[in-house]
């Protein structure tokens, strides 16, 4: 993985009021891009990978170094979408959940920290909320280093995305993986409904593969017929595709949402492995 700055020759520092900013952060990477909503346009994009993981604790002084270091992201934005990459996280339905309580959804959690500060955000597509943690020093620091922040989990613009491409009552069941370091969160999806989200713990090619294999066993899933589409770091797992292809005949590498157009320097990115970050603008 490299690190990666590219800005458009539209950029207007002087304009920034009236762009969009998504950040993307866990304990190996920092990623952000920037959206012209005049023109639905993405103009700039920047990655950091960090060569060890930043443990929960030093979270707060790694996005300090990166926010004050960085021009692009010390200006006035019209909005700032901050996606935390974690996958302790839940599910709730509408229904069954309670705002003034949102630590009860973890009481049988051992991965929850003293420390952490938990959050919720709607996902309309589904009428459920997710319910999420992160270190509540990196809360805190964000909310004074970004102007009128809003908190994300992935699973946010994951399901929007794949509730929108699901909506044909005539679909095949589709499964996504979005690969990150250390865990793959697998979405299942049929004719407009969510089957499936989860988070599962990989160390290598063969437990990412199994997962996804073993999701397919469960639900009786057609390996011919019922697509899999894959984002996130599959580089990190090598062989991954290749091994699929082999069990799962429709394998499929995501690209952008096709929602929005891209600057020219934007070619050259690979287009998977930030898919969710681009896609994070659409979120509510």
């Amino acid at each position: 993985m490299r690190n990666i700055a590219i800005t458009d020759k539209a950029f207007n520092s002087s304009a920034t009021s009236s762009y969009h900013l998504s950040v993307e952060f866990c304990e190996r990477f920092c990623s952000y891009a920037i959206l012209d909503t005049a023109r639905m346009k993405y103009i700039a994009f920047r990655n950091f990978w960090f060569e060890e993981p930043v443990p929960a604790k030093n979270q707060a002084d790694q996005i300090r170094k990166i926010l004050l270091g960085e021009s692009h992201l010390t200006q006035p934005y019209k909005s700032v979408y901050f996606m935390y990459v974690t996958p302790l996280s839940v599910l709730v339905p509408t229904p069954l959940f309670r705002k003034e309580n949102p630590e009860a959804c973890f009481r049988f959690s051992s991965q929850l920290l003293p420390t952490d500060k938990i959050l919720f955000r709607k996902i309309n597509a589904i009428d459920a909320y997710t319910v999420f943690a992160l270190p509540e020093t990196l809360f805190n620091l964000l909310g004074i280093l970004l102007n009128n922040v809003q908190f994300f989990h992935q699973s946010c613009p994951q399901i929007d995305e794949a509730m929108a491409e699901s909506g044909d009552p005539s679909d095949q069941t589709r499964v996504l993986a979005n690969i990150n370091p250390g865990f793959v969160d697998i979405i299942i999806v049929k004719a407009g409904q969510l089957l499936l989200y989860n988070s599962f713990t990989i160390r290598n090619t063969n437990d990412l593969v199994f997962f996804i294999l073993y999701m397919y066993e469960q639900f009786s899933l057609s390996q011919e017929f019922s697509p899999v589409s894959l984002s996130g770091f599959i580089e990190m797992y090598p062989g991954t595709v290749e091994l699929l292809q082999h069990y799962v005949k429709r394998t499929v590498i995501r690209k952008f949402p096709k929602s929005y157009t891209y600057s020219k320097i934007f070619s050259d990115l690979a287009r998977h492995q930030y898919s969710q970050l681009i896609s994070l603008a659409r979120c509510e």
